[in-house]
């Protein structure tokens, strides 16, 4: 039975007992008005007059007793239900309360009853507990669920959690009150443990993550060692691909990005065989096309990872031999259609495999190295990217500045060696 049902029968019921009574009498009385009016007070009406009154007296009192069973059974529930069980006025005093709030919160009814039930709340909570209030009051919905701390009588707070309704009519407001102590420490703890559970395993991908990320370093080291015995080219463009990004304005995560992923840009050369990737000579068909395949290998082996930096390192692995007029490789894309970050380490790359020694050719020096670059800017290269790769100043790259210059009848050999350095940087 709720809270509602139980108020409103509480404070009716007693007044409702003599009503019954009274209404029975009264019609007892006009029943014997009509027998003494129309018969007499003859011995058969008086007969029939007791009988009828008998009669009207033993349903009133039916009625009677019915009442104050269901008051009974009320009050047992009232009074033994664990629930906190309250009335109230439209001024925020309780009116009445049941035993549970005793031992619940250790305070008795007259004090409960005494002051304001806001004056019970934890401060934290009287904000959100008058505005529920004032919305029950105001009748703009009944109150389901809602939770406070109550001041117990030992200074500490109970959380209880609230099912309320209005009566306007009344000015009562009848409500029912659970603790839920027990329950919102539980739900607290799993919080908490569920966020250290989050910590825990975002801490242990970020291990994986760089032990993956060690792995494909790596990789790609062992792969750059086999044709650059200086075992420094990777580094070396990922700090050139950063000094272009930082002149064409990328943000700094994007920048930090760059510089641990342009490192890794020919990890796939693993794949490459030793005959290919060492030749001294021109690569034929079949080798180039084989050679080619380190691109869709380094972006396989780089991808899935959700790291941002593998990311970003599996974009340039894919993208590096692309070229501006469409002409690269594995895709054949064009333009814009490169990603920014492929195209610059298209540059660093290109220039850096340029100005150093190879298997397959000798370091040209920068001079050479930069008027090729230039001289490609629109067709192999982004113009923007070139731009921004001249305003680094690279003649301080770490690039031989002393190698001998091609010689003049030598242009076939120079075109050959770059077509080389294409494929294979």
């Amino acid at each position: 039975m709720s809270m509602q049902t139980y108020s409103s029968h509480k404070t009716s019921s007693r007044r409702r007992h003599l009503p019954v009574a009274s209404t029975s009498i009264a019609l007892a009385v006009a029943l014997v008005g009509c027998w003494d009016a129309h018969y007499g007070l003859t011995a058969e009406g008086l007969v029939s007059w007791g009988v009828s009154l008998a009669a009207f007296a033993l349903v009133a009192c039916a009625c009677v007793d019915r009442n104050r069973r269901i008051e009974t059974e009320l009050d047992c529930y009232f009074n033994g239900s664990l629930d906190l069980l309250a009335t109230a006025d439209m001024q925020g005093r309780f009116t009445r309360v049941n035993p549970a709030w005793e031992r619940t919160l250790g305070y008795d009814a007259k004090t409960l009853c005494a002051k304001p039930f806001l004056e019970f709340v934890h401060p934290e909570d009287r904000e959100a507990t008058v505005a529920e209030n004032a919305a029950l009051a105001g009748g703009e919905r009944d109150v389901r669920g809602f939770r406070n701390r109550y001041l117990a009588a030992d200074g500490s707070y109970r959380w209880l959690e609230w099912s309320g309704h209005a009566q306007p009519e009344d000015g009562l407001i009848h409500a029912v009150a659970r603790d839920v102590t027990a329950l919102h420490d539980a739900e607290e703890r799993l919080a908490d443990h569920a966020e250290l559970l989050e910590a825990e395993v975002a801490e242990r991908t970020r291990e994986l993550e760089g032990a993956r990320t060690h792995t494909l370093h790596s990789l790609a080291l062992a792969a750059e060692y086999r044709d650059d015995d200086t075992y420094e080219h990777t580094e070396r463009v990922g700090r050139m691909a950063e000094e272009i990004g930082i002149r064409l304005g990328l943000a700094e995560q994007e920048l930090a990005l760059l510089r641990m992923a342009a490192p890794l840009h020919d990890v796939g050369k693993i794949g490459v065989p030793d005959r290919i990737l060492l030749k001294p000579d021109k690569l034929s068909l079949e080798e180039n096309e084989i050679m080619k395949t380190h691109t869709a290998l380094g972006a396989k082996l780089l991808g899935g990872s959700g790291s941002p930096m593998l990311e970003m390192a599996t974009v340039i692995a894919e993208t590096h031999h692309e070229r501006w007029d469409g002409e690269g490789y594995p895709n054949g894309i064009a333009g814009e259609r490169i990603p920014l970050v492929g195209r610059i380490v298209a540059v660093a790359d290109v220039f850096d495999a340029l100005t150093h020694d190879r298997p397959y050719k000798r370091a040209w020096t920068v001079a050479e190295a930069l008027a090729q670059i230039e001289s490609e800017s629109g067709s192999h290269f982004d113009p923007r990217v070139v731009e921004a790769f001249l305003a680094t100043r690279p003649e301080r790259g770490g690039a031989r500045r002393d190698a001998a210059p091609s010689p003049a009848g030598a242009q076939a050999s120079g075109n050959s060696q770059l077509a080389h350095v294409s494929a294979a940087a």
